[in-house]
């Protein structure tokens, strides 16, 4: 598997909105394309490609206060539990580490809440439902030492 920096408005840009539709909204009946991704411009969007086939997606934005914040962390579900958002999310802590951030928070869905925190994540603040993602979310962050 290799990791790679995919540039926004590209068509392997496409490939992710594609993915992540799939994957994280259509299963709501919604449609991607219904949201605005222009914040996406500047940020860090990662993909993760075996045999020029995209498996995951991860999309990371330096916030306020010296913190990065993963917007999006996306495996193909025909291929998770291969360790793939693992890698993702590794890199992009590290990524974010590199740059000086004093660590990394994001809007997990419960029903993920146990993978990151296997990662050192800890979850913070009440469980409430995203407007374009309506299914149990909590915040959750992992500071840098």
């Amino acid at each position: 598997m290799e990791l790679q920096t995919i540039v926004y408005g590209t068509t392997a840009y496409k490939e992710t909105l594609a993915l992540r539709n799939r994957v994280m909204r259509q299963p709501l009946g919604l449609n991607i394309a219904d949201e605005d991704f222009f914040k996406e411009s500047q940020a860090l969007i990662l993909g993760a490609y075996e045999a020029s086939q995209l498996l995951g997606v991860g999309v990371m934005s330096q916030q306020e206060d010296n913190w990065q914040s993963v917007d999006y962390l996306c495996v193909d579900p025909e291929i998770q539990s291969r360790g793939v958002g693992r890698q993702l999310l590794q890199k992009l802590e590290e990524i974010a580490q590199e740059a000086g951030a004093q660590g990394v928070w994001l809007e997990a869905r419960v029903s993920a809440q146990a993978f990151y925190e296997k990662l050192g994540y800890r979850a913070f603040g009440n469980i409430y439902q995203m407007a374009h993602a309506p299914v149990p979310h909590i915040k959750m962050d992992k500071r840098f030492e």
